[in-house]
């Protein structure tokens, strides 16, 4: 464990940092009902409501202008459907959490996927195309699952944040290849033409990770400046 100020090595059990200080934080010891250190602003955890108020009002202005707007021209919702399903996903996403003290990933994750799902569907459906079970679908699953399972071992597992890192760039370079063949499968595109590039980028990074992880003097460097 290492201070957040700092970046001084702390012995377990220690309150303040040796050299600065500074009030110890151990992330993984929060309470659920607790999102914050007591040394955190506490005007900043209740700045979090009023932003979801603030946007949850802006969103909904937008979406009854937009509506106004197709209904008065068009007589139908015509582009405003690409307007309110794009301001539900940002919603889902960006404004949602902000109404849980402690929003849980694990749970956001799967719903975020979801709603981004329905809002390619539409895309979809309004242009003609006939490639969202083929292509958008199976892409969209296999994010939510390697995301979701990325945060639940950040969450539940103690220690080897290197390896679980390492591990999540590796499966995203497969996801990359995964990207260019349901691509082939929908399209018809050659394959190869970009994914090995992409994977071989991602699992150079994510090797590095897990032979750091082996290795004492690398980890403990790595750890000290970037929290891991």
């Amino acid at each position: 464990m290492y201070c957040v100020k700092c970046g001084v090595r702390l012995q377990d059990g220690v309150e303040n940092c040796p050299l600065c200080q500074t009030p110890v934080w151990n992330p993984g010891k929060i309470e659920q009902d607790h999102a914050f250190p007591d040394s955190f602003p506490k005007h900043y955890r209740e700045s979090n409501l009023a932003g979801a108020v603030a946007m949850t009002l802006l969103c909904a202005v937008v979406i009854i202008v937009t509506l106004i707007v197709c209904l008065q021209l068009y007589g139908a919702l015509r582009w405003g459907g690409y307007v309110i399903l794009g301001l539900l996903l940002f919603y889902v996403v960006a404004v949602l959490p902000l109404w849980f003290h402690v929003p849980r990933g694990e749970v956001f994750v799967p719903i975020d996927h979801a709603v981004a799902a329905l809002y390619v569907l539409y895309i979809c459906v309004k242009t003609g195309g006939h490639w969202f079970l083929s292509f958008a679908m199976p892409l969209i699953l296999i994010s939510c699952l390697i995301s979701t399972a990325m945060i639940c071992l950040l969450k539940y597992v103690r220690g080897g944040r290197l390896f679980i890192f390492g591990g999540f760039l590796i499966v995203m370079g497969v996801f990359t290849v995964l990207v260019e063949f349901f691509e082939h499968l929908s399209f018809g595109v050659t394959m190869f033409r970009w994914s090995l590039y992409s994977f071989a980028g991602f699992a150079s990074a994510g090797l590095f990770l897990l032979i750091a992880g082996m290795i004492p003097s690398l980890r403990n460097e790595l750890q000290r400046r970037f929290f891991f």
